[in-house]
């Protein structure tokens, strides 16, 4: 079963520089003791494969501020993705210790949500 991790609306910084993802969503994503930045491997719904780094600040900081860099600009820039669309990101299960993530890319469109393919 898919698992809902975050949505959010894309800011001017997340189009430009790097996706600021939800501080509540961090603890879906495991990192080991000491460790700061994991990939992600994440399918869109075209099913291509993006790589994201997702890293928070070092040293236990009381505010880890998570992030996506990586191919993040890139996904941005194919999708044509702007201030305002928005990101669902959600993950499932699979045999073994994986998780499957999904990426979708939205935009309101007379008052509805749609994909960006």
């Amino acid at each position: 079963m898919e698992q809902h991790h975050f949505t959010k609306l894309l800011s001017p910084t997340d189009t430009s520089h790097r996706l600021t993802i939800p501080v509540a969503s961090l603890g879906d994503f495991e990192f080991s003791t000491g460790q700061h930045a994991i990939n992600i491997e994440a399918t869109d719904t075209t099913e291509q494969q993006w790589t994201f780094k997702l890293s928070i600040r070092r040293n236990n900081n009381p505010n880890p501020r998570p992030v996506f860099t990586g191919q993040w600009i890139r996904f941005v820039k194919e999708k044509g993705l702007r201030a305002g669309d928005r990101i669902v990101f959600s993950g499932q299960q699979t045999e073994g210790d994986g998780v499957q993530y999904r990426i979708r890319a939205e935009r309101k469109i007379f008052n509805y949500w749609v994909n960006v393919e």
